[in-house]
C-alpha cells in the first residue's frame, strides 16, 4: 500500500515538474535593449569582431537560455553575462566588411529545436518562428590611409630627384 501510494505521488510530481517546466520555457513579451561595438582600427587586422549586447526581459521573469542565427545562417548559443544581459559576438574578414545592420535572430531552447528540426529535414529556416529579432548596428572600422606614406615619399623623391637633374642640365649648358 505504500509503494503504490509512493509511486502515484512520484508519477503525480512529475508530472507537475513537467508542466512547469513547459510552461516556464516559454518568454512572454519579450522587452529588449540593444548596444552594440566594433573593432574600430584595423590597420594591421585581417578580422573584424562585432559584438551585440543586450537585455532581455520577460513578463513572465523567465530567464531562457538563448541561440542566436546570423544571417549566413550559422547558429550560436548566447552568452548570458549578468542577470538579463546577454551577449553575442562574431568576426569577419577585414576585406568583406560592411557597416550596416545586421538582423540576429533570438531562440530560446524550443525554438533552436524546431530550427534543427527544419535544418535537418532541409526546410525552410525561415518559417521557424524566433523569440524576437535583434538588429545589431555594426561600423566599419579604420583601415588606414588611402595612400601609403612609402608612396608618398617615393613620388617625393622622384620629384626632388627630378628637379636636381633638371637644374643641374640647365646650369651645365
Amino acid at each position: 500500500m505504500h509503494s503504490k501510494m509512493c509511486s502515484i505521488l512520484n508519477i503525480l510530481l512529475i508530472g507537475f515538474c513537467v508542466i512547469n517546466a513547459a510552461q516556464a520555457s516559454s518568454c512572454n513579451n519579450p522587452k529588449l535593449t540593444v548596444t552594440s561595438f566594433s573593432t574600430e582600427d584595423a590597420t594591421i587586422l585581417t578580422q573584424l569582431a562585432h559584438i551585440g549586447e543586450f537585455s532581455l526581459k520577460c513578463s513572465n521573469e523567465i530567464k531562457p537560455n538563448l541561440f542566436a542565427e546570423f544571417p549566413c545562417g550559422k547558429v550560436v548559443p548566447v552568452a548570458c553575462v549578468a542577470e538579463n544581459q546577454y551577449q553575442v559576438s562574431w568576426i569577419e574578414d577585414v576585406k568583406r566588411s560592411s557597416s550596416g545592420n545586421v538582423v540576429v535572430r533570438l531562440f530560446d531552447e524550443e525554438g533552436y529545436s524546431s530550427l534543427r528540426k527544419a535544418q535537418r529535414d532541409g526546410g525552410k529556416v525561415s518559417n521557424v518562428k524566433s523569440l524576437i529579432d535583434v538588429t545589431i548596428v555594426t561600423k566599419s572600422a579604420y583601415k588606414g590611409p588611402w595612400v601609403k606614406a612609402e608612396l608618398v615619399a617615393a613620388f617625393l623623391i622622384a620629384g626632388v630627384a627630378y628637379f636636381a637633374i633638371t637644374t643641374k642640365n640647365k646650369v651645365q649648358s
